[in-house]
């Protein structure tokens, strides 16, 4: 299923970047979903033989391209996967995971691309997580699964926590944490702080605090952010912000870069495919903390079966 799934993108991909008629374009969307619908009812039988269930599947998929110019460095592309299957019998309960290593990342901050022009040749994350509430305001969901590079299988156990410290109509803030081990001896550590408020029902500020521990890096990533958005209207938005990503080794903060971006999202066909302008300015160690400017172009595409 994964690899005919990972076909589709592939192709849909190149449809993207080629000229294209919308009726072969709304037949491949169509297909994708129709793939999607009939995987999800495998498994969901599998597991549980009884009549369908009146739950609404959430299973989703999304690809997304990028591809970015900024001055002092050369161009980047990429493309990302991600895929989750929510069972409808017990969707709340299972779900299924794959996507690409990028998504996977919690700290990924999109300044940086892989540049790999084929699907094959990402990192890709399979998991299983099972999920259930423990006690009020908090969840914890726990799971395994592989991580696949270059043909190379890394399996490894994944425990995630989510606590709500504040929750209201018109603010939220919350503390995860992902805690991963894997098959080798690896280990990471993601640990998450997040404020939101919403100043009305088109406007809303967002407080991002990450730190990252990986053993197999000398550095812990840390990411602090705040972030404005205006919403405009269905499906389209506009985002202004400014962030800060360090790296903590042996005790000594060193700053890799600060930056200000923007981020204009609309609808570029129907409700499924749209677009993301995200031009920013930086400051990175590696230029001497010179100014440069980056623009980076998105094409995503969402599959769902509601």
């Amino acid at each position: 299923m994964f690899i005919r799934l990972v076909s589709f993108f592939i192709l849909f991909s190149s449809l993207v970047q080629a000229e294209f008629n919308t009726t072969a374009l709304d037949k491949y969307h169509a297909d994708l979903c129709q793939i999607l619908v009939e995987s999800s009812e495998r498994i969901d039988n599998y597991f549980i033989d009884t009549n369908i269930s009146e739950e609404r599947s959430q299973t989703k998929a999304e690809l997304k391209t990028s591809f970015a110019l900024e001055t002092k460095q050369s161009s980047e592309y990429a493309m990302r996967l991600r895929l989750r299957l929510n069972l409808p019998k017990i969707q709340k309960k299972l779900r299924i995971i794959f996507e690409d290593e990028e998504s996977d990342d919690l700290v990924n901050d999109g300044t940086s691309l892989n540049s790999n022009h084929k699907v094959k040749n990402e990192n890709y994350f399979l998991r299983l997580e099972y999920f259930d509430y423990m006690v009020r305001n908090h969840n914890l969901s726990g799971g395994a699964g592989v991580r696949v590079r270059k043909s190379n299988l890394h399996p490894y156990f994944n425990i995630k926590a989510r606590y709500v410290i504040e929750e209201s109509e018109d603010r939220s803030s919350l503390v995860t944490n992902r805690f991963r081990v894997y098959i080798d001896g690896d280990i990471e550590d993601i640990i998450s702080f997040n404020m939101l408020r919403h100043f009305d029902d088109t406007i809303y500020v967002l407080f991002r605090n990450n730190f990252a521990y990986r053993s197999w890096e000398s550095e812990k990533v840390i990411i602090n952010g705040l972030s404005a958005t205006k919403v405009l209207g269905e499906k389209r938005e506009v985002t202004l912000g400014v962030m800060l990503r360090s790296e903590l080794h042996h005790y000594s903060l060193h700053i890799s870069y600060p930056q200000l971006y923007g981020v204009y999202r609309d609808q570029l066909y129907k409700h499924w495919l749209y677009y993301e302008l995200n031009p920013s300015l930086l400051w990175r160690d590696e230029n001497s903390y010179d100014i440069s400017a980056r623009f980076m172009v998105n094409i995503g595409a969402i599959f769902e079966t509601n």
